[in-house]
């Protein structure tokens, strides 16, 4: 009985030896030799919860079976640090939800937090490792490096990365795309409404055309449905590029102060609507004021040549314009505070172009008085453009 007894004892005290050298060696997991240990991330594991739409601490009875684990890395406060990540498995790292570079299985891989901050430019980090299951197989250091090196910390520049993180929809990415739908359903209607006129309209070489017998103002004038419609996209596209104007901080007319929070999609749909019915109307008036000036001077026949050409340069230099603020809001790309005096040049080389071109095009017959003063029609839509790069400015 005695032996018995002092049989199981060592038979017990060995396993208790053994278990005990597992966990010891588990929670004394040494980096390399270069490096002193400060911290050891094995506690801090996080997984995503769908149902509380959070990461919660990782579970060992529950979360066993989960190949993504993630955690938080203050880079503010660990700065001049570095991370070692080591897995037993051959896994994937990602930053921020995208795809960093492969890790190979038992080898460390050290991540500078100074170069983490200097590419990011937050405060905290979301890191995630995908592998096998569980976490016991991953080893997450935070670690001082004994010697001094100014090597790289990230082997794969940001060039390099695999994005695969999830596209986020921001309110003006939304009302981007909702605009463009909208204008090209309009487009689409003028098209199977007068194809024939609407591809004289959006050709180049028809403003050029000043063949009196052959001019678009005599199938289309300013009240017919396609110039409406026209006028209608016309309107829609320069609200379109006020509202970025105004979302990148370039205040033009002082639009900022009729324009909501832009807090949501709705809101900046409301001020698009808003400054299209503005716009139409303003364009109208134009050409209102155009045909009286047009009815004293006596060159009412010439009026409406030079509406429909006006309108017609606007479209397409609006379109070109809306198609590359579309391009740089999708990629969110804004206005610099360096690039902001620079924004409404395009604009003002676009009005003074037309400008003269009007002159070549229009030829207005009458005296020289007259091709002054009706000058003056043209010269209205410079006025506007010059106040507003002087207070934008």
């Amino acid at each position: 009985m005695k032996s018995i007894f002092s049989l199981s004892f060592w038979a017990f005290l060995a396993i208790f030896s053994l278990c005990g050298t597992n966990v010891r060696s588990a929670a004394k997991e040494m980096p390399p030799s270069q490096y002193f240990p400060i911290y050891n991330f094995q506690n801090d594991w996080l997984v995503y919860n769908s149902h509380y739409k959070n990461y919660v601490p990782f579970s060992q009875e529950i979360d066993e079976g989960t190949r993504f684990v993630s955690l938080y890395i203050d880079l503010v406060k660990n700065r001049k640090y570095a991370l070692l990540l080591k897995t037993e498995s051959e896994s994937y790292l990602f930053l921020e939800g995208a795809l960093q570079n492969k890790i190979t299985a038992n080898q460390w891989q050290k991540i500078s937090i100074d170069s983490l901050y200097k590419i990011y430019k937050k405060d905290e980090l979301l890191l995630t490792v995908y592998g096998s299951p569980g976490i016991t197989d991953k080893s997450l250091l935070l670690c001082n490096e004994k010697r001094t090196s100014e090597a790289g910390v990230i082997e794969n520049t940001r060039s390099s990365f695999i994005n695969i993180k999830p596209i986020s929809f921001t309110p003006f990415g939304n009302f981007a795309a909702i605009s463009l739908l909208i204008i090209l359903i309009l487009n689409a209607w003028i098209f199977n409404l007068n194809p024939l006129s609407f591809l004289r309209l959006i050709n180049p070489f028809e403003f050029f055309n000043n063949d009196p017998r052959d001019q678009l103002s005599k199938v289309n004038k300013a009240y017919s449905n396609t110039i409406i419609f026209f006028v209608v996209i016309i309107a829609m596209l320069m609200s379109f590029v006020m509202i970025y104007f105004s979302a990148s901080s370039l205040n033009i007319f002082s639009l900022s102060m009729i324009l909501s929070e832009k807090s949501n999609t709705v809101q900046i749909m409301r001020d698009f609507f808003i400054l299209s019915v503005l716009f139409f109307v303003l364009i109208y008036f134009k050409y209102i004021c155009m045909v009286l000036a047009g009815n004293m001077l006596n060159l009412d026949k010439q009026v409406d040549i030079i509406f429909v050409k006006l309108i017609q340069s606007s479209y397409l230099f609006y379109v070109l314009i809306f198609l590359l603020v579309l391009m740089m809001s999708t990629n969110h790309i804004n206005l610099t505070a360096e690039t902001r005096p620079y924004a409404l040049l395009p604009f003002v080389f676009f009005y003074l172009a037309r400008f003269i071109a009007l002159y070549v095009v229009t030829k207005p017959p009458g005296s020289l008085i007259n091709l002054y003063l009706f000058s003056y029609l043209c010269v209205i839509e410079i006025i506007p453009l010059i106040v507003s790069a002087k207070f934008a400015l």
